[in-house]
């Protein structure tokens, strides 16, 4: 789950839970939050997620369960959980549990050369222990160098820097003071200065950084806003000096971007070597997962026989899911309200974030013109499933007016009444989920009863 601060008065929050819509009690499903708010204009914008699902409240409380009594309404917990990993030692179980006993050979060593035949296609890798390497097909895993792809196949890149500015990363370790308040079932994010801030508690420390553009902050002014922040009340126990000072942070460079191909001949771009958005809603994870699954997909679907066609058409497909994914991370500073710090004043004001509002082309993919056109005609901002309705709500946006709450309640036979009465229904269902919350244990003492005992 995705939990993003915004350090306004009043904050934007919006919360992007699991799970499905709850739509117990609500006659006008998606539409009924949006009524409410058009008849009642101070409805508090983070109110949509937990109107919506249960599992926000129980998030909020920073409690957990495998709601076995259903209590949690909406919640199933072996399809809408997921955990936070330390990537490297999931790597590692990956390969001493998956990969090695599949027979896989392991080999380390440092590439030297390339050799690539008269077709284009690489023929060998060489190395630094004197191996020569051949294969099939390669698989291009070497990061931002992109080795394989870009500087060996050619392949060009295109950069995301018209719409994304966040080009720069910070990392860090810190310790908890109090595991048990500390350690959050959600991801969180918080905007600052020149970007924002994740968070992500594991088991034996907080993971946390900073993604910020390098136009808008030096190195150095990067790192005093990010131990500010340590310090300051966006932490969940703030003052914590010590440990903001003792934080060792290790500067990263992003580049953001996608090759115009992910396949070419025989060498296939998994990960950062394909392209990356940037941090936010951990899309690079989902796209490595995604160029996987497909790359398997494509071998096995005829039984290892691939054609052009295959290659192109996975390209087609890729390509597409990630300037998807970037129109929807770059909907994250399109809709912000903020403009307290020339970053801000820049991101929410100086850019056009999508050319497609000038030169129209009807997509029900494109956030851009689902918002732009939705939020004027008293339809939802997307399907329901979608990430856009949540930060959309989170944000302010509501795609109804009053005027198109008094018609749609007349259109559903109803009136304002009716609405309060819905709104009434589910506060005393959030009264009674409260009381259930304070059954239920912590999120650190779920985990130590059922995963670290």
């Amino acid at each position: 789950m995705l939990h993003t601060k915004r350090q306004l008065d009043p904050p934007h929050v919006f919360h992007y839970p699991f799970g499905k819509l709850d739509y117990s009690d609500k006659p006008r499903m998606i539409m009924d939050w949006f009524i409410a708010k058009a008849n009642n204009p101070s409805l508090d914008p983070y109110s949509f997620s937990q109107f919506y699902h249960d599992s926000v409240l129980m998030t909020d409380a920073n409690k957990l369960t495998k709601n076995h009594d259903h209590k949690i309404r909406g919640f199933d917990f072996d399809t809408d959980t997921a955990y936070h990993m330390d990537a490297t030692l999931f790597g590692e179980y990956l390969k001493n549990n998956i990969c090695l006993p599949a027979g896989l050979t392991h080999i380390v060593d440092n590439v030297t050369d390339i050799k690539v035949d008269e077709n284009g296609r690489i023929k060998q890798v060489l190395t630094e222990s004197g191996q020569t390497l051949e294969a099939d097909l390669y698989i291009d895993c070497t990061g931002f160098k992109s080795l394989l792809l870009e500087q060996t196949m050619g392949v060009d890149f295109i950069s995301f820097n018209d719409t994304l500015l966040n080009d720069s990363a910070i990392a860090t370790v810190i310790p908890y003071v109090d595991r048990d308040y500390e350690m959050e079932c959600v991801t969180s994010c918080t905007a600052i200065e020149s970007g924002w801030v994740w968070n992500i508690p594991l088991w034996n420390r907080i993971g946390t950084g900073y993604v910020y553009s390098s136009k808008f902050a030096t190195e150095e002014q990067a790192e005093q806003e990010f131990r500010n922040h340590l310090k300051s009340a966006n932490m969940r126990i703030p003052g914590q000096i010590e440990r903001a000072n003792n934080a060792k942070f290790k500067h990263i460079k992003i580049k953001h971007g996608v090759h115009k191909r992910s396949w070419e001949k025989n060498v296939v771009g998994i990960g950062l070597s394909m392209g990356f958005i940037e941090p936010l809603e951990s899309t690079g994870l989902m796209l490595t997962h995604e160029g996987i699954i497909k790359l398997v997909h494509a071998i096995q679907l005829r039984n290892g026989v691939v054609t052009q066609f295959d290659i192109d058409s996975y390209n087609f497909a890729f390509f597409d899911q990630i300037t998807q994914f970037k129109d929807f991370i770059s909907m994250h500073y399109a809709l912000s309200t903020r403009a307290d710090t020339p970053y801000w004043q820049h991101v929410s004001e100086n850019i056009t974030y999508s050319q497609k509002m000038n030169n129209y082309e009807p997509s029900i993919y494109n956030p851009y013109v689902t918002m732009a056109y939705n939020t004027f005609q008293a339809k939802s901002y997307a399907t329901e499933g979608s990430g856009i309705i949540y930060i959309a709500a989170g944000m302010g946006y509501n795609c109804v007016n009053k005027t198109h709450a008094d018609f749609l309640s007349h259109r559903f036979g109803e009136n304002a009444t009716q609405t309060d009465t819905t709104w009434e229904i589910w506060k005393d269902h959030k009264n009674q989920v409260l009381e259930h919350l304070k059954t239920l244990p912590t999120h650190h003492e779920f985990l130590r009863q059922t995963i670290y005992k």
